[in-house]
């Protein structure tokens, strides 16, 4: 048997504590029922992979001033794979979220959930891969997308 290095068995004991706190704090971020009334800002495709992307004007409207995205920013993926709608991926910002995971995995304010087709929560998505990701954004307040928004219409 192989053994696992201390730092990467540190890394997943962080990562599913984190994980683990978020599942823990009673699903912060609720399905955004009206998201589609917001500003469709992007496109993004990946393959057979198409990803819609919905935020509001005033999350538009601080990207354009090089401002940071006020807290109560809502970001809808619709998450598309072969043309039909797989799933929806919510990030919201919040003064004061965030708080609870390590450095090392944090996202600022910003918290994450993933919904399946039907608009209920995915208890099997891992959504510590979200802010895994998302964290090499840090400069750009953790979206990817966000050069998208101070362009789009």
């Amino acid at each position: 048997m192989k053994a696992i290095p201390i730092r990467t068995l540190a890394t997943a004991l962080t990562l599913g504590a984190a994980a683990a706190v978020a599942w823990a704090d009673g699903d912060l971020v609720r399905f955004p029922e009206n998201y589609a009334e917001g500003t469709h800002y992007a496109t993004v495709e990946r393959g057979n992979i198409r990803e819609e992307l919905f935020t509001s004007q005033k999350a538009i409207d601080a990207a354009r001033s090089g401002q940071p995205l006020p807290s109560g920013t809502v970001i809808t993926m619709e998450d598309y794979r072969g043309g039909k709608l797989f799933r929806y991926v919510v990030m919201e910002k919040r003064v004061g979220w965030g708080t609870q995971y390590p450095p090392e995995v944090r996202n600022g304010e910003w918290e994450f959930q993933a919904f399946n087709a039907d608009r209920m929560v995915n208890r099997n998505e891992n959504v510590t891969r979200c802010m895994a990701c998302h964290k090499s954004r840090e400069g750009q307040d953790f979206v990817f997308t966000l050069d998208r928004m101070k362009v789009s219409n």
